[in-house]
Order: structure tokens, then sequence, then C-alpha cells
């Protein structure tokens, strides 16, 4: 292995936005194979869906900001050995940026061979912040478990 690319992954294993969203994605981990989607939402200071009309708009936010908190999320769950699944990176994502006061909406949708399909994704500022969200119709009520 080079020695550049050695030295990049020691960067991002020492830099504290990483090892935060390593941490939170443990205890996301740990939640949803113990508890409830919301629990889970209320322990990371995140909103579920309950009713659509919070998903007015909002204030502006500093997108940079969440990009950044976004790439660390993602690099967490490229090598992440419990599952990769878009209800485990919104909710690290939004405990990473809790204090937007995401919203999770968990939505679904049929695809061409007629199956149901499911997606999560968050909120903010009244604007999705996956472009996927546009394909599903949300979900208001998220008061499931998971298995």
């Amino acid at each position: 292995m080079k020695a550049q690319t050695l030295v990049g992954r020691a960067r991002q294993l020492l830099d504290p936005q990483f090892a935060v969203a390593a941490v939170v994605a443990l205890v996301v981990e740990i939640g949803l194979s113990i508890s409830t989607v919301p629990r889970v939402t209320r322990l990371l200071g995140i909103r579920n869906v309950g009713d659509l009309e919070v998903m007015s708009a909002g204030a502006a936010v500093d997108v940079d900001w969440i990009r950044r908190r976004s790439t660390q999320v993602h690099r967490v769950f490229r090598r992440w050995p419990f599952g990769n699944t878009c209800l485990r990176r919104a909710l690290v994502l939004g405990q990473r940026i809790r204090r937007l006061d995401p919203l999770l909406v968990i939505g679904v949708r049929h695809d061409e061979a007629g199956r149901l399909l499911a997606h999560a994704w968050l909120v903010v500022g009244g604007t999705a912040l996956d472009p996927m969200a546009a394909h599903y119709a949300p979900l208001r009520d998220v008061n499931v478990t998971t298995t």
C-alpha cells in the first residue's frame, strides 16, 4: 500500500468527526436491534414524521456544514460490517446535524415489478437531503420495529 494511502487513512481515522460518526453508528446499530425506530430517533435528537405539516419550509441551512458531516457518515458506512441501509445512514447523519432539527421520513413506492420498496431520508428546513426522496410517498406513522 502506498505511503500516501496510509497517511490518508490514518488522518481519516484520527478525524474527530469520523470517530463520532462511527460511535453513533454503533449506537444506532444497537438501538435498532433492541428498540423501535421512534425511540432511537428520540435518543438521537431527531424528529419522526408524524404529521406531514412539519415538513413545511424552515430556516436556511449551511449546505457545506451538512456535506462535511455527510461525508464522514459515508466514510463510516463504506466498510460498516453490520449493514449499510438508508435508515442507518439517515439516523447517524440526523444525530450529527441534530442542531438543525432534522426530520426522519420513511417512504414507500412500488417498483416496475410491483414490489413494495421503502426508503428513509432526512428533511431539514423543508428540504429533503436525499434526491431519491422525490420517488417515495412518505408514511405518516413510523411506529414499527426492526428485526
